[in-house]
């Protein structure tokens, strides 16, 4: 007579294979459910904020045009103070700030941050930057 034949299951340190890799995908499950919960929090705590850059350059203008001055002391100011513009809205968009153009939002559902964008630029033009 022929002998039964004698199955063995493998183990992983006495645990079945199929019981190993079971706890494997729920460990890693759980990392991932980890992961997205956290990027999900992150995104509700980031802001919106606008900046109307038109009313900025336009009351630049209008200051430039009662100051009088050389055309090149002109562009030299005109230089200097759209490089604090662009300084002053990178640096609000640095911390995570999502920063839209006013002239590009279609409603007044985001903050405004065109005044604390004028006191940098002003802070940052009476200091005597250079443009870049």
């Amino acid at each position: 007579m022929a002998e039964p034949a004698v199955t063995t299951s493998r183990t992983i340190a006495g645990w079945p294979v199929t019981r190993v890799l079971l706890g494997i995908v729920l460990i890693a499950a759980l990392i991932w459910t980890a992961w997205a919960t956290r990027a999900l929090v992150e995104l509700q705590h980031r802001r919106v904020v606008s900046v109307s850059l038109s009313r900025l350059v336009e009351d630049f203008v209008a200051a430039e045009a009662r100051n009088g001055g050389t055309p090149e002391q002109s562009a030299r100011r005109t230089a200097t103070y759209l490089a604090a513009i662009n300084k002053a809205v990178a640096d609000m968009g640095a911390g995570g700030t999502t920063v839209l153009v006013s002239e590009a939002t279609l409603g007044r559902s985001v903050e405004d941050r065109t005044d604390d964008v004028r006191a940098r630029v002003t802070k940052a033009v009476e200091a005597g930057l250079e443009p870049r």
